[in-house]
């Protein structure tokens, strides 16, 4: 009873927190059926009959076990008894390639996303725990991943003006199940949690016996915190060196100033140049650290480099400029979505059909003889987006004022300074 009190009392003083400023309307509450999610739920339903609101719960059923709709069943009979809305969401995204977890992980993101939007949900909780912090920082740290990397997930971050925020950071798996005991509410133990096929198994495994050593889930979710703060200063101080040395353009590259640039410490000056070419290809990841560092290299010398679809293009004294790589962007029918998922393309009425957005290229720029009196770089214009039709160049409003097709950076070239900071 002591622990379902304190339990409660500190479970309802962090939500209160992470849902300052979120109004009124119902919270999203992640549900798998699993110990984590359901205590999470039990705790959310709890506070919720003193805040006058309402909960919500969904889960994902990605149809990979069999065993995965009896958990669900188990988050619904819960919701059913405690008078709490419940959504199941089915993927069947998977084509048998690549990284399973990363992909199921990503989808479930996007169909809660979608789910919250429809439902009018600004902010939906996960049942991410201090043991999850703890294996995240084993794993990490085996992969030698640096401050970001070791740094604590974050309680509270927010995807396309969704929320998501995470309050059991602090609590430990083992107390979240006496919790649950206590209110004799069941669970499922996801049988994949016992597979040491899968990493994070092993790490858990590993855990128990650096415990003994005096190295507790608790004491290691302490150092990512630590490392949280370290990350939080090096994104300031890498704001500080934007300001001074670089310059978003309407065009979507990034210019640095090549001496203020290379000055900087070498931790800076390769976070601010990760950071420019995620901005210009839109990457959801991180650039590999020795990729960057031979690409920093090089420019540091004098010569161009490619990475992560954007070419780095500089010379003994010249000014770097990182640009979208031509053969990276993939063409697009149609000028309805982002292109290259950051183009607002619109064109007049009575344009044509059967339009084809790709980056302008060494074609399309032979047919703008007058390219260069438009001020920009011949390497910004090869990767700036152009109209087609039936290979035909309809618009490249960069290169030539276009009275056809104008387009817009989405989102505007002042995001890549405030995007640096990541909390």
């Amino acid at each position: 009873m002591q622990l379902t009190q304190e339990l409660e009392r500190e479970f309802n003083a962090e939500f209160d927190r992470l849902l300052t400023g979120t109004g009124d309307g119902p919270v999203g509450v992640a549900v798998s059926g699993g110990g984590d999610s359901m205590a999470l739920l039990a705790l959310a339903v709890s506070w919720a009959e003193t805040r006058n609101r309402s909960i919500h719960a969904v889960g994902v059923d990605h149809g990979l076990r069999p065993e995965a709709a009896d958990e669900i069943a188990l988050a619904a009979n819960l919701c059913g008894q405690i008078g709490c809305r419940h959504t199941v969401l089915r993927w069947s995204g998977w084509d048998g390639s690549g990284n399973l977890q990363d992909q199921a992980r990503q989808a479930r993101k996007q169909l809660i996303g979608r789910w919250a939007q429809e439902q009018g949900i600004s902010v939906v909780a996960t049942g991410h725990t201090l043991d999850d912090q703890a294996e995240t920082f084993l794993m990490r740290l085996a992969r030698g991943s640096g401050v970001d990397g070791l740094s604590a997930m974050f309680d509270s971050e927010t995807f396309d003006d969704l929320r998501w925020i995470r309050p059991l950071l602090s609590v430990s798996r083992a107390d979240l199940r006496s919790y649950l005991q206590g209110k004799n509410i069941g669970w499922a133990d996801d049988p994949t949690n016992l597979d040491p096929a899968y990493a994070r198994v092993k790490f858990r495994q590993a855990a128990e016996q650096l415990a003994e050593l005096g190295l507790d889930a608790r004491t290691l979710a302490a150092t990512a915190g630590r490392m949280q703060r370290a990350r939080h200063a090096l994104e300031l101080a890498t704001t500080d060196l934007a300001r001074d040395a670089a310059q978003a353009t309407d065009i979507g590259t990034v210019k640095l100033a090549r001496k203020e640039f290379l000055d900087a410490p070498e931790e800076l000056q390769l976070r601010l140049l990760s950071h420019a070419i995620g901005w210009v290809a839109r990457q959801d990841y991180r650039t590999r650290l020795e990729p960057l560092q031979q690409a920093l290299a090089a420019l540091a010398g004098g010569r161009n480099a490619t990475l992560g679809g954007c070419i780095l293009v500089t010379g003994q004294t010249a000014p770097i400029e990182v640009c979208r790589e031509p053969n990276a962007v993939q063409p697009s029918k149609g000028v309805d979505a982002l292109f290259d998922n950051r183009w607002q393309v619109r064109c007049a009425p009575g344009t044509g059909g059967d339009l084809t957005l790709r980056a302008l290229g060494e074609d399309g720029l032979l047919e703008c003889p007058g390219w260069r009196d438009s001020g920009y770089s011949r390497w910004s214009l090869l990767g700036s987006p152009s109209v087609w039709q039936n290979d035909e160049l309809i618009a490249a409003p960069f290169a030539v004022r276009s009275r056809t097709c104008d387009v817009s950076l989405v989102p505007q070239p002042q995001s890549f300074l405030t995007s640096i900071l990541k909390h």
